[in-house]
């Protein structure tokens, strides 16, 4: 069969190659380069993981520092759920019920839901001016938002104000979800792109360590000042982090979008090490990039939220929207309110505080096991059989919450949410910022992760609006038996991540556009032979 029937991805068996429509848009690009830019791209698969920091450390650290922000949020959003178990807040903002102190559940649930507003429009706000502004403008921005609204918190006086400033501190938080996983996954190579997108949920995991343990410190305060001072820890993130994004480098791949060839050049020299590329490599590889976004447009992909869901763009955003929800509904939302569990199970509010100080911990850790993982394994094994691991895990919760509750009891259930927030952070947590940072079309890539954070978001209401009535001895009060609605829950989102979420390690995003413009089916993405690719 000749080059010209196999690149317009005629059927020949176990191989893909460009479509028609892929060649017709990439007429414009110069191939020489383009076949450069390709050798490049083959080199950096082929290096291994101590290579890949030795070439790129500069960009790796770019990443990691501008992935702070997700500590912040980690803090910050953890505050408001453990709160709930802090006498100082109990008695500022709860009610008296049978002698104890406790914040009724529709106003946990109107406080997390109101959180959850706001960030589904800093995701709208993001989804709009990354792709216009650029990464380094829109994030300074949502910083200089994020100093404003913290006094409102701090300076609250009675819970209309509170209400009022956690929605107004969820836009910016709900800006900085998106923006670093869009940034890891574009200034890197491919085989380091997979562990800085997974340390988003290292930000999450020690945002939420640190919080905890400002809270346990915050419970030797009395009065205001007990849950003011969590708040008012918040300033202390913003300037450090616009100080860092002034000097970082933009994306290369949103210069290229832009026209900007020589910026992007220039960005590409900036985050690798000195002499790593030879003569006409770095034209190469941004050419490689340009090349890359001709594919996009050629599905259709032209930077508008409505491009999401045409042509083979639909199914992307299909599994970027699948992945998000599996965050909330795999079964470790349990494990949100694993303070006031403990508590309604008996345990000192001290205990309870020292217990979640010690699961918080254990998922940074997690992350560490999630890039031993990464190497040598694919996303898409880590993914679906992590899910699996936190349904066994919720059917011992459950099988506990069958039996009389005891002191013993109470501390198998506090070590099995421990095991299930480890297990969440080996896997789900930092796999799925590798997936949806891969997923998207480049030219969708800040859209698509913003939608797919919506629809996380809109979960998040639901699951904030249940989680608390499933626990609360005011409500439903099931206790430890909610694992079992949870269970129910991780089996659906492993039975679809089995069927319809693909692997995508060791893909560059040009073969990432062709697997998804030949239609290949999830399970076989590593079993065809890509040709043709520029």
């Amino acid at each position: 069969m000749d080059e010209e029937h196999d690149l317009k991805g005629q059927p020949v068996p176990g191989q893909v190659g460009l479509t028609q429509a892929q060649i017709d848009a990439d007429i414009d690009v110069d191939l020489d380069l383009v076949h450069v830019g390709y050798q490049v791209v083959a080199r950096q698969k082929e290096e291994s993981f101590a290579q890949v920091w030795k070439q790129h450390w500069r960009g790796g650290v770019w990443s990691l520092a501008i992935s702070m922000a997700l500590w912040m949020e980690g803090y910050d959003t953890n505050v408001i759920n453990s709160f709930f178990a802090l006498p100082a807040f109990e008695e500022r903002f709860g009610t008296l019920v049978n002698g104890k102190w406790s914040v009724p559940a529709k106003h946990q649930t109107g406080l997390s839901n109101t959180t959850t507003c706001g960030q589904v429009v800093g995701l709208l706000i993001t989804g709009l001016c990354q792709e216009r502004f650029g990464m380094r403008k829109t994030f300074i921005g949502g910083m200089i938002l994020m100093i404003g609204t913290i006094f409102i918190a701090v300076f609250a006086t009675n819970l209309s104000m509170l209400y009022g400033a956690e929605f107004a501190m969820g836009v910016p938080w709900g800006m900085f979800q998106t923006l670093t996983t869009a940034y890891a996954s574009e200034i890197c190579p491919i085989n380091m792109r997979g562990y800085l997108a997974a340390w988003a949920s290292m930000g999450w995991g020690g945002g939420r360590f640190i919080s905890t343990g400002v809270l346990r410190a915050a419970l030797t305060y009395t009065g205001d000042w007990g849950w003011k001072m969590p708040y008012a820890v918040q300033w202390m993130w913003p300037v450090p982090l616009i100080v860092i994004v002034l000097f970082a480098p933009e994306s290369p791949w949103w210069l290229v979008r832009q026209g900007r060839m020589e910026d992007a050049k220039a960005v590409i020299k900036r985050t690798a090490r000195p002499g790593y590329y030879a003569d006409n490599e770095v034209a190469g590889y941004a050419e490689y990039m340009r090349h890359a976004d001709a594919l996009d447009r050629a599905d259709r992909a032209k930077g508008s939220f409505i491009d999401m869901f045409r042509g083979t763009n639909l199914r992307r955003t299909e599994i970027q929207m699948g992945v998000w929800v599996i965050q909330q509904w795999n079964g470790n939302a349990i494990t949100n309110l694993t303070t006031e569990f403990l508590q309604a199970a008996g345990m000192s509010t001290t205990f309870s505080f020292d217990f979640t100080i010690i699961s918080n911990s254990l998922s940074i850790v997690g992350v560490a096991v999630s890039w031993v993982l990464l190497r040598y394994m694919g996303r898409r094994p880590i993914y679906v059989w992590g899910i699996m691991s936190i349904v066994i895990l919720n059917m011992l919760i459950g099988i506990l919450g069958c039996l009389k509750q005891t002191t013993q009891t109470a501390m198998g259930l506090g070590v099995l949410m421990t095991l299930v927030n480890f297990s969440f952070h080996c896997n789900l947590g930092p796999v799925c910022y590798t997936i949806v940072g891969e997923i998207p079309a480049s030219r969708l890539r800040a859209q698509s992760i913003a939608w797919g954070r919506f629809v996380y978001v809109c979960s998040a209401i639901i699951v904030n609006f249940l989680n608390p009535y499933m626990i609360s001895t005011t409500a439903w009060n099931w206790g430890a038996k909610s694992g079992w609605f949870w269970v129910g829950a991780g089996l659906v989102c492993f039975a679809w991540a089995y069927l319809r979420m693909p692997e995508t390690a060791g893909f560059s995003f040009a073969e990432l556009d062709i697997l998804f413009a030949n239609k290949v089916p999830a399970r076989k993405f590593t079993k065809v032979e890509i040709r043709g690719e520029f």
